[in-house]
């Protein structure tokens, strides 16, 4: 049975008619740069950690991002009880929220800042894989996101971002549980492709944009696994499907390099940008990040948008 939070979410989906939107970078390795180490949603518990992603939000605004993505990539039951934080799910998800407001109302205050800035519930895949690959049910992967899922409404995100999924059916399984909850929440959702535009489960960039979108996805789009380079062709194949869809891209920062035992990313913010500049005429609605970027890669990002 739905249940609509009383949230009013016109506002977001006015300004995602009215401009492309910008999204923030990504978080863990900015965590890794202050100090933290250790499952990232974690620190959505102790206050000092909890200053650490206040900060790295408000250094992704200042870069000029309009959307803030909650430190809950991998706050779901399943991933938090391989870290023995399965009870503290709704604190988790609850605190990241908090934070996130935090440092809009702390940017918006300091910078005079009269633009809107939007709060997008990040939510990860299970870490389990789905029937038949593996031994995930699809009732219970609705389940354990509708644990996740009902906090971040419950505590006020103006949209849901559902990434990195690499199975359409776990992407249907997170939309439904959403929309069990609210059947007014925006939804994106976004899947990772290889470079040949099919995940690793075989699903084609082109089809699974219909799918999702018949299921009831506000947008739809690509993220993470590959880099800003390599998804000009995912764009191309989806905006070719979905002429009139509303699309959100968020690649990563190039492949990853080890250098003493840590990954390194190697595109620069300019040499991001300059990728990314090729989406445009495919009128996306929002342009993001994902892994091994930082707020340089938005703020390059940006100046490329406004350009």
């Amino acid at each position: 049975m739905n249940k609509d939070n009383s949230k009013n979410y016109t506002g977001f989906l006015e300004a995602l008619d009215k401009r492309i939107l910008v999204g923030d970078g990504a978080m863990g390795t900015e965590l890794q740069v202050r100090g933290f180490s250790g499952c990232p949603d974690s620190a959505n518990i102790e206050k000092d950690n909890i200053k650490k992603v206040i900060d790295i939000h408000i250094d992704y605004l200042e870069a000029g991002s309009d959307i803030i993505q909650t430190n809950t990539f991998g706050a779901n039951p399943l991933k938090l009880g391989s870290h023995k934080l399965e009870q503290k799910i709704g604190q988790i998800n609850k605190n990241a929220v908090a934070a996130a407001a935090e440092a809009i109302e702390i940017h918006e205050r300091n910078s005079a800042s009269i633009a809107a800035h939007f709060i997008a519930g990040d939510i990860g895949p299970t870490g389990k894989l789905m029937e038949p690959s593996g031994d995930l049910k699809y009732s219970e992967a609705v389940g354990l996101f509708n644990r996740q899922i009902g906090v971040l409404i419950e505590s006020g995100v103006d949209l849901l971002l559902i990434e990195t999924i690499m199975d359409i059916n776990e992407a249907l399984a997170a939309v439904e549980a959403a929309r069990k909850i609210s059947n007014k929440i925006p939804i994106a959702c976004t899947l990772s492709f290889g470079a040949n535009g099919i995940t690793l489960m075989g699903n084609k960039a082109e089809e699974s944009a219909s799918v999702l979108l018949d299921a009831g996805c506000t947008l739809v789009g690509a993220n993470c696994s590959i880099g800003s380079d390599s998804m000009l062709d995912i764009v191309k194949k989806i905006r070719k499907a979905q002429p009139d869809a509303r699309l959100i891209f968020q690649p990563n920062a190039g492949l990853p390099v080890l250098k003493d035992g840590k990954a390194f990313y190697n595109e620069t913010p300019e040499i991001m940008a300059d990728n990314i500049k090729k989406y445009l005429p495919f009128k996306p609605s929002i342009l993001g990040t994902c892994c091994g970027s930082t707020p340089a890669h938005i703020k390059r990002l940006i100046h490329i948008i406004q350009g």
